[in-house]
């Protein structure tokens, strides 16, 4: 790409970017009358649909009338509705118009979940879930006094699509805006169209694959990815194996180690040059190490800014993947999102404040503390500081669903709420009454390794309640050697910390209602594999499969403790 062809490019992006800013500055101006349009627009349109007359959607009249009439929802009252439409192309089930796409979830365990999209939820996620990133580069650099540089990026996303029977296609949400620029990608990614767009699932080392064609370029100038433990496993990948990495540099090869199907692998030598001169360079900087100083900007002087999902269950990555790419590059988070729907967006990088998008669906706002049958609130009534479950009718067919996160609102862009992720309601370990939540384990991890000082690549709790009394056993893959004599302090330096932020631990202990915690550690490698089992299992993208916090089903059990260092002894 010569320079004229990459100004063009990230001035064409940087436009894209500034008008979807303009447009949540418009959306959040009216975001009061806007739901109210969204849901008036949503019953009239699917008042004839099977569902909506199963729901009675031609009485809704007002807010309070559809939340009166129209009953909560969760994933399983759609399923056997969502398999008739992708599988056997029935129409005016859920909605009036067919989805235009489905997006993929990972879910825990079993047959991945679809959901349907409209084409106005397809278009709301190419342009706030792309577009709108660059929108936020754009207003940092101009803050420096600079332009947005030529963009050419590590990705670390790979994007899985393929048709289902209806006809449409499915993907991960992060992967559909992805599909669209396909043609263009070779513009702005380094990696190449086999490696980006895999087209199948046989078996291919993506870590290696995408740092063997960015290592050798000097121009990176950001880094992507959906969720930042990608990012971080990534870099962990490349501190143990640079050595491999410099000599296939050097010789213009592809490792005989690396898996990858022989015709790809054929397409994709022809595209390595050996480059002595880089190889050379990169080791120089390799030999330092990776602990001084930040690794990213001494190979990639040029990287300036970094994006991808890294708030609520994922905060607990940051500082592991600070260390690779310093304290000066700034992170966008990207969006709040899930396969039912791009939700919200930060407005400035390194914020975790998403400001809701008010044209893409209807919100409703239980508070944490209120009763089941309480009335949800509306964005005109939620109040600054306090938590909420958020319950959502998108734009594609779920009505009042129930989606289990927990926001916590920081204030107003405009009308329109800021959120912060906080965590999943239903990810609560509860042994005896202490409900101890998701973001409560991540600070707890937090303080334990800054007392040990040590990092861990991840940790899952387990709430075991096998013995008498029961007791948490914490599952820490450490990134550093340490023996297995270590497990006891560490569990009783975790316990101390888990008394001191939870009041009602010490008297449960005391009383002998909650046992003792317990550590152990897990083999080097497990929370990759883990993501790469589930990829083969479901076939799903390893974009979306999400750290695992908690075990709490029987096959995250059996997997984590296969893994624990003194049972493979």
């Amino acid at each position: 790409m010569n320079n004229l062809t990459g100004r063009m490019a990230v001035e064409f992006s940087v436009m894209l970017g500034r008008m979807e800013h303009a447009k949540l500055d418009f959306y959040s101006g009216r975001a009061v009358k806007q739901q109210e349009r969204n849901l008036r627009k949503l019953m009239k349109r699917n008042k004839n649909t099977e569902y909506g007359k199963k729901c009675n959607f031609k009485d809704v009249t007002s807010v309070e009338s559809y939340q009166d009439i129209v009953p909560y929802s969760w994933y399983p009252d759609y399923a056997d509705y969502i398999e008739r439409i992708a599988y056997k192309s029935e129409k005016n089930v859920l909605t009036k118009k067919f989805p235009l796409k489905f997006a993929e979830s990972s879910g825990s365990t079993g047959k991945s979940k679809l959901v349907p999209m409209s084409g106005w939820a397809t278009w709301v996620a190419q342009c706030f879930g792309f577009s709108a990133t660059v929108g936020c580069a754009y207003k940092y650099f101009k803050s420096k006094g600079m332009r947005v540089p030529p963009q050419r990026g590590l990705l670390t996303i790979e994007v899985l699509y393929h048709k289902l029977p209806c006809n449409r296609g499915a993907a991960g949400l992060a992967s559909i805006p992805m599909n669209y620029l396909k043609p263009i990608t070779p513009l702005f990614v380094t990696s190449p169209k086999e490696v980006m767009f895999p087209e199948s699932l046989k078996p291919m080392d993506m870590h290696y694959m995408k740092l063997r064609f960015a290592l050798p370029r000097r121009d990176v100038s950001y880094i992507g990815t959906v969720f930042i433990t990608m990012a971080e496993s990534m870099f962990r990948y490349l501190e143990d194996n640079w050595e491999m990495l410099c000599d296939d540099i050097e010789k213009g090869t592809i490792n005989e180690s690396i898996t990858c199907d022989p015709e790809v692998r054929a397409k994709l030598l022809k595209k390595c040059k050996p480059d002595p001169v880089r190889a050379e360079e990169l080791r120089a900087e390799f030999r330092k190490g990776f602990d001084e100083e930040a690794i990213v900007p001494r190979i990639w002087p040029k990287v300036g800014w970094m994006y991808g999902m890294g708030t609520g269950a994922l905060a607990f990555y940051q500082k592991k993947l600070r260390r690779y790419i310093g304290e000066e590059i700034p992170l966008h988070y990207v969006g709040y999102a899930a396969s039912e729907g791009m939700l919200g967006i930060p407005i400035e990088v390194n914020s975790a404040d998403f400001v809701l998008l008010p044209q893409n669906g209807f919100y409703e706002f239980l508070p944490v503390d209120a009763d089941e049958n309480s009335r949800p609130l509306t964005i005109s009534e939620v109040e600054v500081g306090k938590e909420y479950e958020l319950i959502l009718t998108n734009m594609s067919g779920f009505y009042r669903y129930r989606i289990e996160d927990v926001v916590k609102v920081t204030g107003f862009h405009k009308q329109s709420p800021m959120v912060q992720f906080m965590y999943r309601r239903n990810q609560i370990a509860n042994i005896s009454g202490e409900k101890i939540n998701q973001r409560a384990f991540d600070l707890l991890i937090n303080d334990l390794s800054k007392e040990v000082g040590e990092d861990f690549a991840g940790y899952c709790i387990y709430p075991d309640r096998s013995t008498s009394p029961g007791h948490y056993i914490i599952l820490l893959e450490p990134n550093n050697e340490i023996p297995d004599e270590e497990c006891a302090r560490y569990a009783e330096i975790f316990e101390k910390h888990l008394c001191a932020t939870n009041v009602l631990v010490p008297p449960l202990i005391r009383n002998g209602a909650l046992g003792h915690c317990e550590v152990k550690f897990l083999r080097r490698g497990t929370y990759e594999d883990y993501r790469e089992k589930v990829l083969r299992k479901q076939g799903a993208n390893l974009n979306q499969v999400k750290p695992v916090k908690v075990i709490d089903n029987e096959e995250r059990k059996e997997y984590f403790f296969s893994n624990v260092r003194d049972s493979l002894k």
